[in-house]
């Protein structure tokens, strides 16, 4: 059962962000004339890059697509994520029985490389990360097509296929399917819809510690 690598998605799963950043992402939708709210923008675009976001915010307003708006919600995306964040509950012990195993691992996130060192600097899991970090940012195509997981298992020198994902967003689960990986969802979050994650492809869990027991029973370091 144990994989030979352990990819993270890094917002929700990682790390407690999506509803402060889809606040804020939201209030940047306002005030250019699409009304929405957090809760819906996390329904309608988690997983996905912000780029990828803001060219549907566009074709949902029939507004040609602005390139310095990305720009815009990232800014104030960081500046909010950088007052600090919350680890998701339990995954740092599931991280440190990963490395304690000696599972390879590393973190595929939709976010850029600098959101990821902000957030998980924060939690202190940035020394277990730091050269393991792959953004969709810098692939030709973000989630839900799988091009960063190929590309992050391939830098890890492992094929997909022997490869598990843990994912939150439909977006993510879609994306780690196609790749050809076994993906676990995390349904931890009260909002997340567990069951959309299982129709995705997911195999759902609910706490982090279930982890430990999916992959391969890894036990719990003391």
């Amino acid at each position: 059962m144990r994989p030979q690598l352990v990819i993270f998605d890094c917002d929700g799963v990682l790390v407690d962000t999506e509803a402060v950043a889809n606040d804020c992402m939201a209030n940047v939708f306002c005030e250019i004339g699409f009304a929405t709210t957090g809760p819906e923008c996390r329904r309608l675009f988690q997983g996905k890059t912000i780029e990828d976001v803001c060219r549907e915010v566009a074709n949902l307003t029939g507004q040609p697509y602005d390139p310095s708006l990305s720009g815009i919600v990232h800014e104030k995306v960081e500046e909010v994520l950088a007052k600090g964040v919350e680890p998701v509950p339990g995954v740092i012990e599931l991280v440190h029985d990963i490395a304690r195993n000696s599972i390879p691992y590393c973190v595929a996130s939709s976010g850029s490389v600098q959101k990821m060192q902000l957030t998980l600097g924060s939690v202190g899991l940035l020394p277990l990360m730091q050269d393991r970090l792959f953004s969709a940012q810098d692939v030709a195509r973000g989630k839900p097509h799988p091009d960063v997981f190929v590309a992050a298992a391939s830098a890890m020198n492992i094929h997909c296929r022997d490869a598990v994902i843990i994912e939150d967003s439909v977006s993510g689960v879609v994306a780690g399917v196609a790749s050809g990986a076994r993906v676990l969802g995390y349904a931890g979050d009260p909002v997340t819809d567990a069951a959309e994650l299982a129709n995705a492809g997911a195999e759902v869990f609910h706490h982090m510690s279930d982890v430990n027991t999916l992959i391969g029973n890894l036990g719990r370091t003391g």
